[in-house]
């Protein structure tokens, strides 16, 4: 009996929920998060989801808590105790409902809209909720994530600093933020000073070379590296120079890279 009431408040719940039309449910496309970056002009956080397709990118702005949440799930940060997301998937897991997937429905004035698929014994379920949390829990809970056609036909542009054309993203393949005192707790760096690799893209001359998502770049070419700015001023005075040598710090040991550029 103890079951019986949450299972039913549940249904309840689900039942007053917003539905997705079956057209729009058709159309959405499957998107992966492919890194978490802060708006270089608002200091906001970003999370960036990808096309699985034809590799379109959609940046979402959100909170603090959520970013962190978020970069802590793609990193696989451990916690001794369940965050407010690992409580949220414990308990609808032991209600016995499934998290089907996760769909970005809308943008309207600048807000994004989502909503959960949920599956409890015979019957789907749509809950109303924030992109951001949608996202965090679809990643604790390893369920897809869609958007509509509308939302990518709408979708913001990127981040002034995310635009193709920077010369050291572009050429190596490596996407840095700064190394926010946010971010310095969440990896337990307090006092380090450096940038931090958000993403490294497959096949790129960073990605050969063995940078890995989460390093911190600590000196490029012995210079001390404090902001990301940094690198892509370093990287116009020294392109041409065949290598570069990146000292990082990774899981708390520090490590000597080298880049070579492509001619």
């Amino acid at each position: 009996m103890r079951r019986v009431v949450p299972i039913v408040l549940l249904s309840l719940f689900c039942a007053l929920a917003p539905r997705l039309g079956a057209t729009q449910e058709n159309t959405a496309v499957e998107m992966k998060v492919k890194r978490v970056m802060l708006d270089p002009t608002t200091k906001s956080p970003v999370v960036i989801l990808e096309n699985t397709k034809d590799k379109k990118l959609i940046p979402i702005w959100i909170g603090n808590h959520e970013a962190m949440s978020i970069a802590m799930e793609l990193e696989k940060v451990a916690t001794p105790r369940p965050l407010p997301y690992d409580l949220i998937r414990n308990i609808l897991q032991g209600l016995g409902t499934t998290l089907r997937r996760i769909t970005i429905t809308d943008i309207r004035n600048s807000t994004y809209f989502a909503v959960l698929t949920l599956k409890l014994k015979d019957q789907e379920f749509q809950i109303d909720s924030r992109p951001s949390d949608a996202i965090a829990l679809a990643l604790k809970m390893k369920a897809p994530i869609y958007a509509s056609s509308q939302v990518l036909a709408k979708a913001k542009e990127l981040p002034a600093a995310e635009k193709p054309g920077q010369d050291f993203r572009k050429v190596l393949g490596i996407h840095a933020q700064d190394l926010t005192s946010d971010l310095a707790s969440l990896f337990d760096l307090q006092g380090k000073k450096g940038v931090l690799v958000a993403d490294v893209e497959l096949g790129s001359p960073g990605s050969e070379a063995g940078i890995q998502r989460g390093d911190i770049i600590l000196k490029v070419n012995d210079r001390m590296i404090q902001r990301a700015g940094d690198l892509e001023a370093l990287f116009q005075g020294v392109k041409k120079a065949g290598q570069l040598k990146m000292e990082v710090l990774r899981k708390g040991k520090t490590a000597t890279v080298t880049v070579d550029l492509p001619s």
